[in-house]
């Protein structure tokens, strides 16, 4: 087990106290003192020198020595050293809290710009980050805060983390070991599944939502559908029979009118004037049949020169586009020509421009640093290499000029040969085609005329069937039997509307009927539905009461899981107890965390001498658990007459009204069981 104790720690200037070593050499100490002289002070310190907090768990609490009128003593190193044995090994921590004043530049006087801090371990400095790191290695902040200040469980941890401390000593109780330790129990594992717990927990609580939502909207629903329902007295069967009955007579009057409609005098007309308008077509046909032969015959000839002219016009556009590409083609050869030749000037021009330039050179030669004239054997050295630079850059530029020319005569002549191949196609293929063409086209223009009259001669000698007297005596019976039908028809008109009144009658009639038996229709369907709604209302009691069962197993497992837990973890206090679950009204539990003596809460009910006590009776069993003994230590000491038995380094806090400064003794405290 890892042992740590406070061989002596060292304040300056912190929170006011302006010197106070306490020499513990390891062991216990009383620390007497008045109200606000200090006390809670130096367990500040020891908490600030390790995790930069006060016992309150605060990091921005004031550590700087005030006026007496409240204001910052300035130029002050607040120090806190503290040296430790740990497992036998001495280690000393320093933190200096000190004022940064800065001169800026153009500033005589330095400006307070701040705070640092200074770490040093074994007097060694050291970064923030590599002094947390030292520390950490010795203990872990809130293991060490646990193990220190018999209130930090009790009252300045969540009470979630308090249980889950909990149960990490004792350990957790598996689903499985509870439901094996009550035989009530065996179901759940069938109804869970493979689910965990909470997962079924939550699970029933969604499903009793939805049922209860249900259970709450049938009743409405009923009542909505009773109150649509009206009263009614109806003799349905009756009024079905009254329903067929006029049904049955709205059927003869049907018939009645298909026989008026259908007279036979009518039929008998209608048939001899569709055998009238048979023969008025023959005889069309027949009178005409010579005529239009020879006309049919002449419009498809008609159809046939279209065609041919279309043609021709078509190979006419074809040959014109082909004669316009090669001129076009010639014109950019001809262009192309023009450009060479323009060329082969200009390179004719430099040529000539070349041979008449003569080489000019300045015999007066000086040096370019000392100015003055040059040997005569050097200049004319110089001038020999300008000369020879000068007929060597002519004669090469008049060979390029040589070696040009030609390509673009060779060009040139190469355009002339394709010129002389398209105006052959043009003169020898095109030209005479673009004739031979026109020609053919006037033919085939001049034939499309000659049958178009042909066409309308012969369509102009049609008889006209219309003017010979046989047309016209068929077309005068046809005409008297139209008049007599229509004759027939209007007193026939008059017997269906007569018909049809009848029937529109009987329609009213079973129309109320059929409403009135849709309407009880519509309240046997409301009343079986009220029906399927009572009986989906039984069901889903039956199924909410299921629930409930599976929702008394859990409970009934979660109550058996209080118990065993509770007595696993109470097995590992001598004094405190703890309560872990709380009784809803309804029955339910829910999870909570609260440490008690002989039944009495902490926070509630506790005296300050109980809570220290079982402060370090919680301590006991975390030290144990953590294998770590820590200095402890108590405020508010003088509450306690008697301490429970600790196996480390005690430091009490003890209010001395006598003391108005902060007064140490090292003394052994008697450990009794005091509670």
């Amino acid at each position: 087990m890892k042992k740590i104790e406070l061989v002596v720690l060292k304040l300056r200037d912190f929170k006011g106290i302006k010197s106070l070593d306490i020499q513990l050499d390891g062991g216990n100490a009383e620390i007497f003192g008045d109200n606000e002289a200090g006390k809670t002070t130096t367990f500040d310190a020891f908490l600030w020198l390790l995790f930069d907090k006060d016992s309150n768990n605060k990091k921005d609490f004031a550590i700087k020595t005030l006026n007496g009128d409240g204001t910052e003593r300035h130029n002050l190193e607040h120090t806190v050293e503290g040296s430790f044995l740990i497992d036998g090994v001495l280690v000393t921590l320093k933190k200096i809290y000190k004022e940064k004043w800065t001169k800026k530049r153009g500033q005589a006087v330095a400006e307070f710009t701040g705070h640092v801090v200074e770490h040093f371990v074994d007097d060694v400095p050291m970064s923030k980050k590599d002094y947390t790191a030292a520390v950490e290695s010795i203990v872990d902040e809130e293991v060490f805060k646990l193990l220190t200040s018999p209130t930090y469980f009790n009252e300045q941890m969540k009470w979630q983390d308090r249980r889950a401390l909990l149960i990490e000593i004792c350990g957790d109780i598996s689903d499985e070991d509870v439901i094996a330790s009550n035989q009530s129990l065996a179901k759940l594992n069938e109804l869970l599944n493979g689910k965990s717990m909470e997962d079924m927990k939550k699970i029933i609580a969604s499903q009793k939502k939805q049922i209860n939502d249900q259970l709450e909207m049938i009743p409405v629903r009923i009542d909505e559908i009773n109150k649509m329902m009206p009263e009614t007295t109806v003799d349905i069967e009756k009024m079905r029979q009254q329903v067929e009955q006029i049904e049955a007579e709205m059927d003869e009057l049907q018939q009645q009118k298909i026989r008026v409609k259908n007279g036979e005098s009518i039929l008998i007309k209608q048939r001899q004037l569709q055998e009238l308008e048979m023969k008025q077509n023959d005889l069309k046909r027949s009178f005409e049949a010579d005529s239009l032969q020879e006309v049919h015959k002449l419009q498809v000839r008609l159809q046939e020169a279209q065609g041919n002219v279309q043609i021709i016009q078509s190979e006419i556009r074809m040959n014109e586009v082909e004669k316009q590409a090669i001129g076009r083609d010639i014109q950019a050869f001809t262009g192309r020509i023009t450009q060479n030749e323009a060329s082969m000037q200009k390179l004719r021009e430099e040529f000539a421009s070349l041979n008449a330039l003569t080489f000019e050179y300045s015999d007066e030669c000086e040096c370019p640093t000392c100015k003055q004239a040059l040997p005569k054997e050097q200049v004319e050295a110089v001038r020999a290499e300008a000369l020879a630079q000068f007929n060597e850059r002519i004669s090469k530029r008049k060979a390029e000029i040589k070696a040009e020319g030609p390509v673009f005569a060779d060009e040139n002549t190469q355009i002339q040969a394709q010129i002389q191949t398209k105006n052959e196609k043009l003169n020898s293929v095109l030209i005479p085609k673009s004739k031979e063409l026109n020609d053919k086209l006037a033919a085939a223009e001049k034939e499309l005329v000659k049958f178009n009259e042909k066409l309308q001669q012969a369509q102009t000698s049609v008889p006209d069937v219309t003017v010979t007297d046989e047309y016209k005596s068929i077309t005068l019976q046809i005409e008297g039997l139209q008049a007599e039908i229509k004759q027939l028809n209007e007193h026939a008109y008059e017997a269906v509307a007569g018909i049809d009144e009848e029937i529109e009658k009987l329609k009213f009639i079973r129309n109320g009927y059929n409403n009135a038996l849709s309407q009880h229709a519509n309240i046997e369907a409301s009343k079986e539905r009220i029906i399927e709604l009572e009986d989906q209302q039984v069901k889903l009691a039956q199924e909410y009461e299921k629930l409930e069962q599976t929702t008394f197993l859990i409970e009934e497992f979660i109550r058996t899981k209080v118990n065993m837990l509770t007595e696993r973890i109470n097995s590992k206090f001598k004094y405190a107890r703890f309560k872990l679950f709380d009784t809803q009204v309804n029955g339910g539990l829910n999870e909570v965390c609260e440490t008690t003596f002989k039944g009495v809460p902490y926070g509630t009910g506790l005296n300050n001498a109980a809570k220290i006590n079982v402060g370090l009776d919680i301590i006991n069993t975390l030290s144990a658990h953590y294998g770590i003994l820590a200095p402890i230590f108590v405020d508010n000491a003088e509450a306690v007459t008697k301490f429970i038995d600790v196996e480390t380094q005690l430091i009490s806090l003890v209010v001395s009204e006598k003391d108005k400064q902060l007064r140490v003794e090292l003394e052994p405290i008697e450990y009794k069981e005091a509670i």
